[in-house]
């Protein structure tokens, strides 16, 4: 296992020189970022009046919304210096920014990833909770699988909805969970979340790797969308696959054609294509934008080293039952002085490393709308 999560450590896509040949691989997503991804101004510069006093965009929709957010937020940096539990790759402490961008955005479903799975889930639900602001009768659930932490303030259902591998046991494991909506607001509809950490790097060998723990997904899409198998499903139940999917510019997608559109590599493993949705058609894979703005479309960004910005991190969902109402990437560093202050942030809160200009990976955020059976 410690072997397992220090492969996913670095989000760079070539930590090695040995890139694969085009004839090695099988054509890329052709869409896969098509977006603009190219920063207009270094993130220590960015002058007043191109900055935006507009944050509407943090409003939720509706009452009968969910918001879901994901946020690499770089290993255990929320946590405070001296917690023995911090993983030995941290290097960097936000444990304020992440409390105000999390006040800020107030979700309902949080995918969080390079969390140290030696983390207890029920520390992790009150660290959450409490970071929120949330009542005192209001009690986060967490689950935990390796990095990866799905948590709500709805019920959370992981007995038995764990990701569905059959016999095949991907290398590395993803979080999977019912989260139980109240039935008063939401009758008997569910939402199942499977948050992911897909193998960084440039390598063939980390390139393939991604493409298995895409295939493994579509696995138990495949399973819970059918009767039978491991799990089942209510026909209908939206789901989202959503989390840190390192989708370079220099990468071929493979992982990401698979989780779009059920066409998975290895068939001798993990079964034939599918149509993954529930009636029959290719999932959504929503790309937001900058505090919802159209300019800006990374999730990604260190201008430190010589790799593009880019919109690594995904959210990808059943539109056959979801219809996205509200969506965002936060960048703190595009609101004025007028907004940050309405909302409680600061204009660096979205960097990793104020000093160096560091991003690291930004929060995504989306409000859904259940629109019921396809």
């Amino acid at each position: 296992m410690i072997l397992v999560i220090a492969l996913a450590a670095c989000d760079s896509p070539a930590a090695s020189t040995a890139e694969p040949t085009p004839s090695e691989l099988p054509d890329a997503l052709s869409t896969a970022t098509s977006s603009p991804v190219s920063p207009t101004s270094s993130p220590t510069s960015i002058p007043e009046a191109a900055r935006s006093a507009n944050y509407q965009f943090l409003q939720k929709p509706s009452a009968d919304s969910v918001r879901v957010m994901t946020y690499n937020i770089n290993w255990d940096s929320i946590f405070p210096d001296g917690d023995p539990m911090n993983h030995s790759l941290r290097d960097f402490n936000r444990v304020d920014a992440f409390v105000r961008v999390m006040r800020a955005v107030q979700p309902d479903v949080v995918c969080l990833q390079e969390i140290n799975y030696l983390r207890g889930r029920q520390a992790l639900g009150d660290f959450i909770a409490e970071a929120i602001g949330a009542a005192d009768d209001e009690e986060w659930q967490v689950t935990i699988e390796r990095d990866n932490v799905i948590a709500t303030h709805f019920g959370l259902n992981e007995k038995g909805y764990e990701l569905a591998t059959g016999s095949v046991r991907p290398d590395l494991l993803q979080a999977a969970a019912l989260v139980d909506l109240p039935d008063g607001q939401y009758g008997n509809t569910d939402l199942y979340m499977i948050c992911s950490h897909f193998k960084a790097a440039g390598q063939f060998g980390d390139i393939l790797l991604r493409s298995r723990q895409a295939d493994a997904i579509m696995y138990s899409v495949r399973d819970f969308t059918t009767p039978g198998g491991e799990i089942d499903l209510e026909p209908g139940t939206p789901f989202v696959l959503l989390g840190d999917f390192n989708v370079y510019d220099t990468d071929p997608h493979l992982h990401l054609r698979t989780l779009v559109r059920g066409d998975i590599e290895d068939e001798s493993r993990f079964g034939e294509d599918l149509d993954p949705d529930w009636d029959g058609t290719a999932l959504a894979d929503l790309i937001p934008s900058h505090n919802g703005q159209g300019d800006e479309f990374y999730t990604w960004r260190n201008d430190g080293e010589p790799f593009n910005p880019g919109p690594l991190d995904r959210i990808i969902y059943s539109d056959s039952v979801l219809e996205v109402a509200n969506a965002f990437v936060l960048n703190t560093m595009l609101l004025s002085d007028e907004a940050l202050a309405a909302l409680g942030l600061q204009a660096d809160d979205v960097l990793l490393d104020a000093r160096s200009g560091y991003y690291d990976h930004l929060p995504l955020v989306v409000d859904f709308v259940l629109t019921g059976t396809p």
